[in-house]
């Protein structure tokens, strides 16, 4: 009898365990895209694109991505890190979160568009820009009195 109840009470906590790992935080998505992308910023950039079967209907739309961005790598330097810059939310399903991506010659935006249609995160959209010097200008333009 005690076995039974021990073998019952470890089957239902290894389910509960399973079940809140399926439970993703929007954030699981960026901070494996970033884990990999230390090493290899284009096998993270395909890590993000898996996330989302729709996105293989976008192929040409991931490849010019994917292409710019590999582009650019060899001219900004080292890679040295990032940090969040915003998070947006529309709802509890829907989450933008923006990084800044530090590199030797200058940062770059990191942007993922982060979607929850059921019970898993995916990457809806993600996209990357150089612009944050002319950003932070009008920002410091608009905020003078």
């Amino acid at each position: 009898m005690s076995q039974k109840i021990t073998l019952l009470v470890l089957t239902i906590s290894i389910v509960f365990i399973t079940d809140l790992k399926a439970q993703h935080s929007e954030k699981d998505i960026p901070n494996e895209f970033f884990r990999i992308f230390q090493t290899d910023p284009m096998e993270a950039m395909d890590y993000a694109f898996s996330t989302n079967k729709w996105m293989e209907r976008n192929l040409d739309g991931v490849e010019s991505v994917k292409t710019k961005f590999k582009d650019i790598l060899p001219l900004i330097g080292d890679y040295y890190g990032h940090e969040v810059i915003t998070e947006k939310s529309i709802g509890v399903h829907l989450k933008l979160i923006s990084y800044l991506v530090r590199y030797d010659r200058q940062p770059i935006r990191i942007t993922f568009v982060l979607y929850r249609p059921n019970d898993k995160w995916q990457v809806q959209n993600l996209n990357w820009d150089v612009n944050l010097d002319d950003e932070i200008e009008e920002s410091a333009k608009q905020n003078r009195n």
